[in-house]
């Protein structure tokens, strides 16, 4: 079984989360020697504060502010052990008007992540589905992994995707007893709002359909005693919805809430609700401070707040409407998204408004896409009239300097969206820039100057003119679609016709699942055995789904790198919206790469690992002897216990090509490596990659038979396909092997040092060993070199991690 590095999101997500930091744009400190709310300081200048969760403003209310005080005073600033044995006696009276707001059964918790944790693992059963919108929050779904150990089945459908969900619900309902569908009342980002009553009524035609809603974003600010978005949209509590809550942003104090309309759901979650049992209880001033805010919930002067809240809300659709900026939603929430497509732009925009006294919220991967980073803007009662005045006319004014600066135009970032822009049609983007640059895109190796190519790009591997054009006859005309790739050249020149850039691509079908943990890929693998195509999309590969290597060459001596990297991208996403390609993989570039790393983070591009590139250079020798001599003492060591031991026992032949008995083995060998690999998953390749490689001069194999004194004949036990290019590379790029001899005698070990012998035979200057099984080709002399992949990541992480799970536990 192949070895790789998987990745860990979480480093890629420090690494936008760093360079946000770094530019400006998140992880700041506010210097303000006290708050108003209506403004923040930064090394000490003022911004207009729009960024604010606190919508009402309740967090400077004097009552509010007198209640934590008195708290204080009543019972200190702490209560430190578990509600389970005694609970502060803020508790009894928070619950009671908690209770009265929502004419239901509430129970409390220290936030809201805490009220999903106690909530959902407490009452959904192992007879239950559970359906999750693709963007819920995180929150929520930390609390549905939870589930997954327990053997509840998890599914994810598209956000507010009715159709979808009704689709899942008609397919799974004999299957369970319930279903609950999980979603955001008002979601974070866009501000848009689940379709509440549609969703009451599809649960009023399916018996098995629940609700589960997170109304974090909606409380407050609207509905009867300010208890939220949700319950504005119905008479009262519906019969099977549970509703969640915070009152740490609209309300003005900190902790979660949950309303059920079981009083005997209710029950069991307060008695033994995970965290609500084991963690330390809210401390006496937020209780205080809860208490107040509660009364005023309940009273007339919500709805004062609430009305002036709208009014400054419609004040500001009115005046976005004015402008051209790319209002993402518009809607009566608080909060505005405005799109800026690409994380570079994101980052600058929200920097200049900083520097020009207006703060706004940068929404970066993993909160969005990554091709969705924007800014998000909040609207709170702080905010006076000609605050948000100045805001829309600084934004306006910012976003279309930054849209000059980083050579966008709106209509790419509408794009992005999937979504028209609604102003006049704007020039594409070609017309705009590139003055000194050209990008030519062609379909054939046979349509470019072959020389050009392998100078430049070519020599690096199998992916000569003459390798290309062995992939080209190879996958194309096939029976399965999977196995016919469009291919496509991009040449990047200057104004003396120069390359600055070249490169090639694939369109074609890959498994989503390809460098997941095998686990997950073995779970996926079983599912395909009904549905061929489950968890598979087209995509545009850098290189292709064959090659390896450096697929990329780019001279970044000069100062148009950048620039022709644009040009590459901006060809990249037409091709994309013209082919209906999901996703564009940019692959096998070097990890160390800071600067290139920088560049396509800012362009949306999230980074995972790649498997290490294998790579034997040592080639300055011509013995066998020569060869042990130049490894380190480890290798020396693995070289005579593991594979000159059995050295005697092969009988190695190169052979230009098979013939057809010996070819069918040849593939049914490599068949066993790929069945039992799937740390690398891929589609099997079609019979014509075999077929072709048999007839083309550049291809040869390396063939080992194994001679065992209980074996009638010598037993062909491993194949090496292997590609001779036109700068002396050699590179096995497929390797068949029989497993019943592998362990035992060393067969891959064996495999890898005769190819090397074969190389050097050849008077060749590298081996380029590909990825994979790193640790026996850094044994027997290999480098290994880290690689990286740049991807779109089409949903915000947790959906990302999420699918991955659910994929594992639903097969």
């Amino acid at each position: 079984m192949a070895k790789i590095r998987h990745n860990n999101m979480m480093d890629t997500v420090d690494e936008i989360f760093s360079l946000a930091r770094q530019k400006g744009s998140l992880h700041l400190y506010a210097d303000d020697e006290q708050m108003d709310g209506r403004t923040l300081s930064f090394n000490g200048n003022k911004a207009l504060h729009f960024g604010t969760c606190g919508y009402l403003g309740l967090e400077n209310h004097p009552a509010i502010k007198n209640g934590a005080i008195e708290a204080i005073h009543r019972f200190g600033t702490q209560f430190p052990m578990s509600k389970t044995y005694v609970s502060n006696p803020l508790y009894a009276e928070l619950e009671a008007l908690t209770q009265e707001m929502y004419n239901a059964h509430v129970v409390i918790s220290k936030n809201c992540t805490l009220s999903h944790l106690a909530t959902i693992p407490t009452l959904v059963r192992n007879s239950h589905l559970v359906i999750l919108d693709h963007q819920v929050h995180s929150s929520v779904q930390e609390a549905v992994k939870k589930l997954l150990s327990q053997g509840v089945t998890v599914e994810m459908i598209r956000h507010s995707n009715l159709d979808m969900l009704e689709d899942r619900i008609k397919k799974q309902r004999g299957k369970f007893e319930k279903i609950w569908y999980m979603a955001d009342g008002v979601y974070s980002m866009y501000g848009d709002f689940a379709p509440i009553q549609d969703l009451i009524a599809l649960a009023e035609k399916y018996d098995e359909l629940y609700l589960y809603i997170d109304d974090a974003h909606g409380m407050s600010w609207a509905g009867k005693n300010g208890g939220g978005y949700v319950m504005s949209q119905m008479e009262g509590l519906y019969e099977k919805m549970i509703l969640t809550a915070t009152m740490g942003k609209a309300f003005g104090a900190c902790g979660g809430l949950t309303v059920f309309p079981d009083p005997e759901w209710a029950r069991k979650v307060k008695t033994f609700g995970g965290p609500l049992t084991f963690s330390v209880q809210m401390e006496p001033p937020i209780l205080g401070a809860a208490v107040a805010s509660a009364k005023i919930h309940l009273s007339d002067e919500i709805y004062e707040y609430q009305q002036e809240l709208q009014e400054k809300i419609a004040y500001c659709n009115a005046l976005m409407k004015q402008t051209q900026v790319p209002l993402i939603t518009e809607n009566a929430s608080p909060i505005f998204y405005v799109g800026t497509g690409t994380m570079a732009f994101g980052n600058r925009l929200i920097s200049r408004l900083i520097e020009d006294g207006i703060y706004v919220n940068l929404a970066p991967f993993p909160g969005v896409p990554a091709k969705n980073t924007g800014a998000r803007i909040t609207i709170s009662r702080h905010n006076e009239l000609r605050d948000i005045e100045t805001m829309v006319d600084k934004l306006s004014y910012h976003f279309n300097e930054t849209l000059e600066e980083m050579d966008q135009t709106k209509a790419k970032i509408w794009e992005a969206f999937k979504a028209v822009s609604p102003m006049k049609e704007e020039l594409p983007a070609g017309e705009l820039k590139n003055k000194h640059l050209s990008l030519k895109t062609y379909r054939s190796i046979h349509d470019l100057d072959q020389q050009l190519w392998n100078k430049v790009l070519g020599h690096r591997g199998m992916f000569d003119s003459t390798g290309m054009a062995y992939l080209e006859r190879s996958f194309s005309g096939n029976e399965k679609k999977e196995s016919n790739w469009d291919f496509r050249y991009f040449l990047v020149t200057d104004k003396k016709g120069e390359p600055v850039l070249l490169t090639f691509c694939v369109i074609a079908l890959y498994k989503e699942d390809m460098f997941a943990e095998v686990s997950i890929s073995k779970s996926m693998e079983e599912k395909r055995r009904e549905d061929p195509y489950y968890f598979t999309s087209k995509a545009i590969v850098m290189g292709s789904l064959f090659t390896e290597g450096d697929h990329l060459y780019i001279n970044r001596q000069g100062n148009d790198w950048k620039e022709a990297m644009k040009m590459l991208l901006d060809e990249l996403y037409k091709e994309q919206k013209e082919g209906q390609a999901k996703n564009i993989i940019l692959r096998d570039f070097d990890a160390e790469d800071t600067e290139l790393n920088e560049f396509l983070l800012e362009q949306s591009f999230v980074k995972i690992d790649m498997p290490e590139s294998c790579v034997f250079d040592s080639l300055d020798w011509e013995t066998e002897e020569g060869f042990v001599e130049a490894l380190s003492k480890k290798s020396k060591r693995h070289y005579k216990q593991k594979v000159k031991k059995f050295t005697p026992l092969y009988q190695v032949e190169v052979k230009s090509s098979l013939d057809d008995t010996e070819l069918k083995k040849a593939q049914q060998l490599f068949q066993n490596v790929k069945n039992n690999n799937y740390a690398i998953n891929s589609f099997d390749f079609p019979g014509k990659v075999f077929q072709n490689m048999n007839d083309d001069p550049q291809w040869e194999f390396l063939v080992l038979y194994l001679n065992l004194e209980n074996l009638p004949a010598p037993e062909l036990v491993a194949v090496g396909f292997c590609h001779k290019n036109v700068n002396n590379v050699y590179s096995p790029m497929l390797i068949g092997m029989n497993y019943d001899y592998v362990f035992d005698y060393g067969v891959y070990r064996q495999s890898l040092f005769q190819m090397i012998m074969r190389a050097n035979e050849l008077g060749c200057a590298r081996v380029n060993f590909g990825i994979s099984a790193s640790v026996e080709k850094q044994r027997i002399g290999s480098k290994l070199y880290p690689k990286v992949a740049y991807f779109q990541a089409k949903d915000n992480y947790e959906s990302e991690m999420m699918s991955a799970t659910i994929a594992l536990e639903r097969t």
